[in-house]
């Protein structure tokens, strides 16, 4: 048998060594991305933002992705001429804002310690309002999620404990405006209540029992856990209009909300 040169076992070594350092490249390539893709906030940037398709129902064995080919709820009812299942056009709800008989209804999934969730409604819901909400065009819903801890919960079933008194709008809108510029708001129970008494929340004593009420505790996490395992909603915030088929993901630029929009009402004066 021919035994190895030491000049071939020496290129034996130097290919071993470029395969070792190629393999530590390719690994620290794919931590920065990661590490980016962890510090990006509560939703993805740019192209990825955009989404056209509404939440659909994940598969019976808890699956989020659906099979290729597998047609979701939401079409089917679209195609049937029926609102998503996410639609209330309740006109006692005070997590709206909006003619209860718009032609569309555009439901948001909100956390109230998301970054982007703020950006939204301090910086652009205010010029949809405006456009298409003051003109009896759309309603806006709100769901609240609660996608970062527990903090998040509490400060979610305040919202709704301000909405047990009619004034979710208005709390959520005090809550979001004083949102850090960056990173995840701390609010401890006292800043709750602080948001309660500074919005006109009748009752704040009434307010206190509600918000640590386990039943609207429950109902937030509840929404959370429906709108991740059921709805496949990875990220917020995320946006379904009433057609039950069309979906928009992100805090994106206001231009991006006027053409999605403007599709929805075309759609519905066609039908």
């Amino acid at each position: 048998m021919a035994e190895n040169s030491p000049h071939s076992s020496k290129q034996g070594r130097s290919r071993t060594a470029y395969i070792i350092i190629a393999i530590i490249a390719v690994a620290a390539f794919i931590a920065v991305v990661a590490l980016a893709q962890f510090t990006s906030g509560g939703t993805p940037s740019g192209d990825e933002q955009a989404q056209r398709s509404a939440p659909s129902a994940s598969s019976a064995d808890g699956d989020n992705a659906q099979e290729e080919g597998d047609s979701s709820e939401g079409a089917e009812a679209a195609a049937a001429g029926e609102e998503g299942e996410w639609v209330r056009r309740d006109a006692d709800d005070s997590a709206a804002v909006g003619d209860v008989d718009a032609p569309v209804v555009i439901t948001e999934w909100t956390d109230p310690r998301c970054p982007f969730c703020a950006h939204f409604h301090n910086n652009i819901l205010p010029d949809l309002q405006k456009k298409y909400v003051d003109t009896g065009k759309v309603r806006f819903e709100f769901i609240t999620v609660a996608f970062f801890g527990e903090q998040s919960a509490a400060a979610g079933a305040a919202m709704e404990a301000a909405g047990k008194q009619g004034k979710y709008s208005e709390y959520s809108d005090a809550l979001y405006a004083a949102a850090p510029d960056k990173g995840h708001p701390d609010l401890p129970e006292d800043k709750l209540v602080e948001f309660a008494e500074t919005t006109g929340v009748g009752d704040i004593e009434k307010f206190r029992k509600d918000m640590n009420d386990q039943a609207l505790i429950d109902k937030v996490n509840d929404e959370t856990a429906k709108a991740q395992q059921y709805y496949g909603i990875q990220a917020v915030p995320f946006f379904a209009s009433s057609d039950g088929e069309s979906a928009l993901r992100g805090a994106q630029p206001v231009e991006n909300f006027e053409e999605f929009i403007d599709e929805q009402l075309e759609k519905a004066e066609a039908q």
